[in-house]
């Protein structure tokens, strides 16, 4: 990949407009600081590229189109995007070691494209709404799990993030809420906690901070999407680490999971303990690949390396490479326990909502 010059966000703005085919527009973030002025752009542009797509007309002769390949993306502001691309890389290489281990956990990987220490190019991952978004558009809704059950309704056309249908396969049980009218998806459980699960760990491991409920997508297939990495490693919103929790574990999450703020089991909830435990064993067995890259970029001035070389140590701590695996097994329990509906994390939510209106 050649080198990549640096180059303003009006700069960045009149080069997609060349391109052609250019839909801009300003959008303003659900988790914009208020104190700052970001501006966001939607933009859809063209590759330098084409995909080909095989037709097969007959058993004998076939046709091949060439179309551009088209991708939206968001062309951020105000942050230093060098950092949420690194934040980026190191979850797909999270991402990757999951893979590699044949382990369900589930992340959700995206291409950022750094135009200056300011400016990027960031993927829209289609076919999601923010968890803020969905209380504002559906305010009759008391709890994400209500959401799930009418969303997934068998055969509602009401509730949808965009056009999507549930797998034949997928079994419906009857839901225990309300009338029992409601059909709610363990397939849709499922996809949630194995996206929660892989996103704990990562959250842990890299302190991701301000997790509000702007920063948290939810997909059509039900899997829950961190996005927006400008607090991590050392770095934390306003300088106070207020979000002292290992993740964010709040009630309404843990409720779609069939518990609640005691963390009273359920089959769901023991799957999401089990996928933290062989996760978290899994990362430690990769730690220093995750380490080094991390390292390798501790003097590039990125405010998430603030802390100097406590980072990088505090980061190989959080691995927790002299403990055995049973200590393991207790030690990520005891994370889980300590983020149950943590009293810390419910004051920053609330924070969000009377400063920024986060739902």
């Amino acid at each position: 990949m050649g080198k990549w010059k640096e180059i303003e966000i009006s700069e960045t703005k009149r080069r997609l407009k060349e391109e052609g085919e250019v839909l801009l527009g300003p959008v303003f973030s659900d988790c914009m600081d208020l104190n700052s002025i970001y501006f966001h752009f939607i933009a859809a542009f063209k590759l330098h590229h084409v995909t080909s797509i095989a037709i097969e007309m007959d058993n004998i002769n076939g046709y091949c189109y060439s179309v551009p390949l088209m991708q939206l993306v968001i062309v951020k502001s105000g942050d230093d995007c060098r950092q949420e691309h690194l934040a980026v890389q190191l979850i797909s290489h999270f991402y990757d070691i999951f893979q590699e281990a044949g382990l369900p956990l589930w992340l959700r990987p995206y291409e950022v494209l750094v135009t200056s220490s300011y400016t990027a190019l960031i993927e829209t991952i289609p076919d999601t709404a923010s968890l803020h978004s969905i209380k504002s558009r559906y305010p009759n809704l008391s709890s994400l799990r209500e959401f799930f059950a009418a969303k997934y309704q068998e055969n509602s056309p009401s509730f949808k993030l965009a056009q999507w249908q549930l797998p034949s396969s997928t079994c419906l049980l009857p839901d225990v809420l309300g009338s029992g009218l409601w059909k709610f998806s363990r397939y849709l459980q499922r996809n949630f906690v194995e996206s929660m699960a892989g996103y704990s760990l990562v959250c842990y491991l890299l302190q991701v901070k301000d997790r509000h409920n702007g920063n948290l997508l939810l997909d059509e297939e039900g899997h829950l999407i961190h996005i927006d990495f400008g607090f991590m490693l050392s770095n934390s919103p306003g300088g106070v680490n207020f979000e002292s929790a290992p993740f964010k574990l709040t009630r309404e999450l843990l409720e779609v999971m069939d518990s609640d703020a005691e963390g009273v089991p359920s089959e769901f909830f023991d799957y999401f303990k089990v996928l933290c435990i062989q996760g978290f064993l899994t990362c430690r067995k990769h730690a220093e690949r995750i380490i080094l890259l991390v390292e390798m970029l501790q003097d590039s001035g990125y405010p998430c390396f603030k802390g100097g070389p406590r980072a990088i140590q505090n980061l190989r701590k959080r691995f927790h490479l002299s403990l055995t695996e049973e200590q393991c097994v207790s030690l990520v329990l005891s994370l889980i326990s300590s983020s149950l509906d943590a009293w810390r994390t419910r004051q920053y939510d609330y924070y969000q909502r009377v400063l920024n209106g986060i739902l």
